[in-house]
């Protein structure tokens, strides 16, 4: 019984480190979202598809978002990789415009990744940028039904410049519990 305890225990506060050591990969500016935007999986829960190319949502701070983990022990090795479903970033190609999708982790050049000086670009094309889209931010499905009203926007690699420069900063940020029409800035 004692033992059966123990084990229990162990895999409650094992699964909430291994929660705890996770971050958002989120804009460095608000942009159009106060709230800002994470890189995030297409679908939400059961419905997360990995097949989709990546695109940046609202933060979801307060609520599920296993969709905008990283690990950021991975990063130290170039890589984007989020934890939840095994998976790295990778670009579909060097040119611009191409899509951020999801593979396995395997090294390959256009999966390492450099962050240097708040940006995120490829290492072996040091002038290819994460960039999110200069749309404006749109509705999600689930924000045009839910209270939260979560927006989205596109992802994708583009050559770094002065003119996407405030779509291009990133940051690594722990998820906060916090929720709201517009969270606060600090704890």
């Amino acid at each position: 019984m004692r033992h059966s305890i123990f084990l229990f225990l162990l895999t409650i506060f094992g699964a909430t480190a291994a929660c705890a050591d996770t971050v958002f990969l989120k804009a460095f500016y608000p942009l159009d979202e106060p709230r800002f935007h994470c890189v995030d999986i297409p679908g939400h829960k059961a419905r997360v598809n990995t097949g989709r190319p990546l695109s940046v949502h609202t933060c979801k701070e307060g609520i599920w978002h296993k969709d905008e983990l990283f690990d950021p022990a991975a990063l130290k090795q170039g890589q984007l990789k989020m934890p939840e479903y095994d998976l790295c970033v990778e670009a579909a190609s060097a040119q611009d415009g191409a899509d951020l999708v999801l593979k396995p982790c395997n090294g390959s050049p256009l999966q390492i990744w450099a962050h240097r000086n708040y940006r995120l670009t490829l290492k072996s094309h040091p002038d290819k940028c994460l960039t999110i889209g200069p749309e404006p931010s749109r509705l999600t499905r689930g924000g045009k039904r839910l209270p939260s009203k979560h927006m989205a926007r596109s992802l994708a690699v583009n050559t770094c410049s002065n003119d996407a420069f405030t779509r291009q900063l990133w940051r690594f940020e722990k998820p906060q519990n916090r929720s709201g029409a517009v969270m606060p800035f600090g704890n």
